[in-house]
C-alpha cells in the first residue's frame, strides 16, 4: 500500500477534516493513531455515523493534552512518527507546548500538518472555525435572488472539511515527497476556506468582470443561465425528480428525443440546445421537457434514459440510496467492515483504486483507547546532503503531468496540483476545452487553466499521437478525464503509455468508472452529486416523492423545484478527489520508481464527500438535516436575522452554552429551566429559536460578531455577498494570504485563490493561464521539433494555432509568484 510504514499522529477536537486526512492515510496502509481526551472525540456522539466511517482503520490513544502528562505523552509519540495532523483552534498547540517547533525540533523529519477554520493568520483567524461559520463568512449561504426566501440559505454538507481533507492529503503528500530527497520534514497548513473554495466554478470571475463594467455580480451560478440550460431537474409522476445535465448540444438532443420530444428540435428557436436566443425559448424547451417526464415513473425513466448514452441523468435521492447503485457497487466503492458493536457496516471505498497498492479497508473504528502501542523507536537519520544545496522551490517542483479532459472535474484537480509547483501540460483539441466557453469566453477557465501549458493537437492523427507519446514519455503522470474507449481509440491508454514510460502515473478520473453498466454514460456534476446523495442532504424533505406526487407541474416548478436549487458540488468533490489520488500516486513513484495504474470516480468521490451518511447499518441515526426553510439545525446551530444582517450561530457544548448567554448580556436563559440542559433545550427548541432571535436583534451582525468571539462563541456576520464577490473583493483573504492578484493573458490582473495548502519550506505558485495552442510551438521545440516542421503540421491542422492572442506587455502580466 501507498503509506505503508509511515506512522502518522492524528488529534483535534470533534475534526471532520482531520478525521478525513487519517481515514484516507489509514487506507492507504499507514498506521494512524487517534489521540482522544478522557471520554472520547466529541465526533463520536455529534456525528456517530461520521466517526464510525472516517475512523475506521485507526487505533484510539487517550490522552487529556490539558495536562503536562499528557503534552509529554504526547511529544514521546511524535518523536517516532513521520506525520502528525491536528485541527486545533490557532494558538492552543502553542500554549501545550506540542507545536510545530517543539515537535520538529525533536524530529527533524516529521510532515506537521494543520487545518483550521479561517488560516493562522488575517482578520478571521481567530473565528471558531465549525463548518457552518466558514461557509457563512465565505458567501456560500448567499443565493441572491435565487433565494427561495430572503436571507441566506443554509446547507450542512460538510464542504469545507471534505475540501480540505484532500487538499491536506495533497500537501502531506507533497511533502513527503520532498523529503525523499531532502531527509526533511517541513509545515503544511490547510483551513476550510481553502476546502470551500472550489465549490465556486466561475462566479469570482464574474464578480469581477461586472465590477469593471459597473454591473452587478451574480450571486449564483444559475444567474448566467437565463438562456441557457445545462442542467435540467423534472419530477416524475412517483414523485422522484431526476437530474439531468446537457452540457453539450448532442446531450440535450438526446434528452429532448428521449422524453418524447423529438420534433422540438425541428424548431428554429431550439437549434442552439442547450444554449437559446431568448430566455422565453429556454424557458418553452423546458416546460415541455417537465411535462414529458411528468408522464412515467422513476423506474421507467431509468431504463428508457440508460438506453441514451449521451442523456447524463441520475435520481435525486439520499446518500444511502447511492450506497446501492449499480455503478458503485460495481466499483468496489462499496465495502462491507464488520463492527464488533454494530455488525456489517456497508460504507464508501478509498479515495482511489490503485492497481499494484490497492487500499484495504477491513478494520472498523476502534473503541476508546483501543490500540497496539507506541510507535516503534527510529533512528533520527541525518538530512541527505540535497537539503544542504537547497530545498526545491516548489513541492512539486520537477513534477510533469500531461492532462487530457474537459470542463471541471479533472481539470481542476491537476490545476490545484499546478499551484503545488507542477508542470501541467494540457492536450486540448482545434477548437479546445468547451469549458473554455461554458459561461463566457474564457471566464470558465480562469481556474481550471491556471498554471498550465496548453496543446491543441488532433490526436486522429498518427502525427498528432506521436507527438502525446514524445512528451508523456519524459512526463510522471497522465491524468485522462474521458469515457472509457476514448484513450484507446486515440492511442492513450494505459498499455500504450506503460511501454512508452514504465515509470508513469496513470490516472484514469472518469465520471463513472473505467468498466461497467454506467462506465460509458456521460456524466456531470449535479447528477454526480446526485449519487452521493446532495438532494437528501442539503435540501431534506423537499426532494421527499411523497409530497411531490399530487402536485401540477406548475406547482412542482414555482414551490418546490426554487427549494431544490443547491450548492453544485459534483464537479468539486471529484476534483478534489483526483488531487488526493494524484498525489498519493506521485509520492509512490517517487518513493519506489514504480508507475502504475489508478481510477478514481465523479460519483466515488462524492459518496466520499458525504461519508457520514453514504453508510448503511443496523440502527442507524439519520443525518441531521435542517428545517424546511433552510434556517438551521436548531436553536443553536442557525442563522438570525440581527439589526443590520445576519449571523450564523454555533454553540456545540455546554461550555460554550454558557458563555453565549453571559456574553449577551442574557444569563436568565441559562437559569431557565427549559434550556438547562441539553435534552431540555432540544425538547424546547422553538421557545429557544424565538428568545434568541429576540436578542440577536438587539445588536448589528458584525457587534456580534465580536462579542461573542471574544468570549469564544461561535458566531460570524454572515457574509452580504455571494461567494465569487466575497472572493474577489474581500480584503480579509488577501490579508490572510489565501487570494493573491494573478496574471491572465486575456483579462490583465485577475483575483484567485492562490495553493491551497501553505508549505514551509517549498511554497507553492501561481502561473498564468494557457490559452488554448499558446504554447504548441515551444512544447514542439522542447521534444526536438525545428520550425519548419512545426509550420507544416500547423498546416495539415495536425496542431491548430491560437486564436486568441497572450500579449503580456499590453496587459502588464506579472511574474509567477511564490505563495506561502
Amino acid at each position: 500500500m501507498i503509506a505503508e510504514g509511515l506512522h502518522v499522529l492524528e488529534l483535534g477536537a470533534a475534526s471532520t477534516a482531520a478525521s478525513m486526512i487519517g481515514m484516507v492515510l489509514a487506507d492507504n496502509g499507514a498506521r494512524v493513531l487517534k489521540v482522544e481526551p478522557p471520554g472520547g472525540d466529541r465526533l463520536r456522539t455529534e456525528n456517530p455515523s461520521g466517526a464510525l466511517v472516517w475512523n475506521r482503520g485507526k487505533e484510539s490513544v487517550v490522552i487529556d493534552l490539558h495536562t503536562a502528562s499528557g503534552q509529554t505523552e504526547l511529544r514521546s509519540l511524535a518523536a517516532n512518527a513521520d506525520v502528525i495532523v491536528e485541527a486545533f483552534s490557532t494558538g492552543t498547540v502553542e500554549a501545550w507546548g506540542i507545536d510545530e517547533d517543539v515537535l520538529r525540533a525533536a524530529n527533524p523529519r516529521l510532515v506537521y500538518c494543520s487545518v483550521t477554520g479561517f488560516g493562522r493568520r488575517g482578520p478571521y483567524a481567530h473565528l471558531k472555525g465549525y463548518e457552518a461559520l466558514v461557509a457563512a463568512k465565505v458567501g456560500m449561504f448567499n443565493r441572491g435572488e435565487f433565494a427561495p426566501r430572503p436571507g441566506p440559505i443554509m446547507f450542512t454538507q460538510p464542504s469545507g472539511s471534505f475540501g480540505a481533507a484532500m487538499q491536506a492529503v495533497a500537501g502531506i503528500s507533497a511533502a513527503l515527497l520532498v523529503r525523499e530527497s531532502t531527509g526533511l520534514g517541513q509545515r503544511v497548513d490547510a483551513s476550510l476556506v481553502q476546502g470551500i473554495e472550489p465549490t465556486d466554478y466561475f462566479t469570482a470571475m464574474l464578480a469581477q468582470m461586472a465590477s469593471r463594467t459597473g454591473g452587478s455580480a451574480p450571486t449564483d451560478p444559475r444567474a448566467t443561465m437565463g438562456a441557457s440550460r445545462y442542467g435540467l431537474l423534472a419530477c416524475s409522476s412517483d414523485g422522484w425528480f431526476i437530474q439531468t445535465s446537457t452540457m453539450l448540444a448532442h446531450q440535450g438532443q438526446a434528452l429532448t428525443r428521449a422524453v418524447g420530444c423529438g420534433d422540438l428540435l425541428e424548431l428554429p428557436q431550439n437549434r442552439r440546445l442547450p444554449s437559446f436566443d431568448t430566455a422565453d425559448d429556454a424557458q418553452a424547451w423546458e416546460d415541455a421537457v417537465w411535462a414529458a417526464v411528468r408522464t412515467k415513473t422513476r423506474d421507467e425513466w431509468v431504463e428508457i434514459f440508460r438506453s441514451y448514452e449521451d442523456v447524463a441523468f441520475e435520481v435525486a435521492g439520499t446518500s444511502e440510496d447511492g450506497t446501492r447503485h449499480p455503478q458503485i457497487v460495481h466499483n468496489g466503492d462499496i465495502v462491507i467492515v464488520e463492527d464488533p458493536d454494530l455488525g456489517p457496516v456497508r460504507e464508501i471505498g478509498p479515495v482511489a483504486h490503485f492497481a499494484d497498492t490497492p487500499a484495504v479497508i477491513s478494520r472498523s473504528a476502534p473503541r476508546v483507547g483501543q490500540n497496539h502501542g507506541a510507535f516503534a523507536t527510529r533512528p533520527q537519520a541525518a538530512p541527505s546532503s540535497t537539503a544542504d544545496k537547497g530545498w526545491p522551490a516548489h513541492a512539486l517542483a520537477g513534477v510533469t503531468i500531461v492532462d487530457f479532459g474537459y470542463f471541471y472535474a479533472m481539470p481542476y484537480g491537476t490545476a490545484m496540483a499546478a499551484l503545488l509547483g507542477a508542470r501541467i501540460i494540457k492536450i486540448e483539441d482545434g477548437t479546445g476545452d468547451p469549458h473554455r466557453r461554458s459561461f463566457g469566453e474564457e471566464v470558465a477557465s480562469v481556474k481550471t487553466m491556471s498554471g498550465k501549458e496548453s496543446l491543441s493537437l488532433d490526436l486522429r492523427t498518427a502525427e498528432g499521437q506521436a507527438i502525446a507519446h514524445a512528451l508523456i514519455a519524459k512526463a510522471d503522470a497522465f491524468v485522462l478525464g474521458f469515457r472509457p474507449g476514448v484513450a484507446e481509440k486515440l492511442g492513450l491508454d494505459w498499455p500504450t503509455l506503460s511501454g512508452i514510460n514504465p515509470r508513469l502515473f496513470y490516472l484514469h478520473a472518469a465520471g463513472y468508472g473505467v468498466d461497467g453498466p454506467y462506465a460509458r454514460r456521460a456524466l456531470y456534476a449535479q447528477a454526480a452529486q446526485a449519487v452521493g446523495g446532495s438532494f437528501g442532504r442539503q435540501v431534506g424533505a423537499w426532494s421527499n416523492p411523497a409530497r411531490n406526487i399530487a402536485m401540477s407541474v406548475m406547482e412542482l416548478q414555482a414551490v418546490v423545484a426554487p427549494r431544490l436549487g443547491h450548492v453544485v458540488d459534483g464537479d468539486s468533490n471529484a476534483a478534489l478527489g483526483v488531487l488526493a489520488a494524484l498525489s498519493l500516486g506521485l509520492y509512490h513513484q517517487r518513493h519506489t520508481g514504480r508507475g502504475q495504474f489508478a481510477f478514481t470516480s465523479m460519483i466515488g468521490a462524492n459518496g466520499l464527500a458525504y461519508s457520514d451518511d453514504f453508510c448503511t447499518y443496523e440502527a442507524k441515526p439519520k443525518v441531521p438535516l435542517t428545517d424546511e426553510e433552510c434556517f438551521g439545525l436548531h436553536a443553536l446551530h442557525r442563522l438570525y436575522p440581527t439589526g443590520d444582517g445576519w449571523v450564523c450561530l454555533v454553540v456545540p457544548t455546554e461550555r460554550e452554552w454558557t458563555a453565549l448567554t453571559l456574553a449577551a448580556g442574557h444569563d436568565e436563559l441559562g437559569r431557565d429551566s427549559r434550556f438547562a440542559s441539553e435534552a431540555a433545550r432540544h425538547d424546547n427548541d422553538a421557545a429557544l429559536v424565538d428568545a434568541l432571535a429576540a436578542i440577536l436583534r438587539e445588536r448589528t451582525a458584525a457587534e456580534w460578531e465580536s462579542v461573542l468571539t471574544a468570549a469564544d462563541v461561535g458566531c460570524v456576520a454572515v457574509a452580504a455577498a455571494g461567494q465569487g464577490a466575497t472572493t474577489a473583493f474581500d480584503r480579509g483573504w488577501r490579508e490572510a494570504g489565501m487570494t493573491v492578484e494573478a496574471p491572465h493573458p486575456l483579462f490583465g490582473s485577475v483575483v484567485q485563490f492562490g495553493p491551497h495548502v501553505a508549505m514551509s519550506r517549498t511554497p507553492g505558485t501561481v502561473r498564468p493561464v494557457g490559452l488554448r495552442g499558446e504554447h504548441n510551438r515551444a512544447l514542439l521545440r522542447e521534444i526536438g521539433y525545428d520550425d519548419a516542421r512545426i509550420d507544416a503540421l500547423e498546416a495539415a491542422n495536425v496542431i491548430t494555432a491560437p486564436t486568441l492572442r497572450s500579449d503580456a506587455g499590453t496587459l502588464g502580466v506579472a511574474r509567477p509568484s511564490a505563495v506561502s
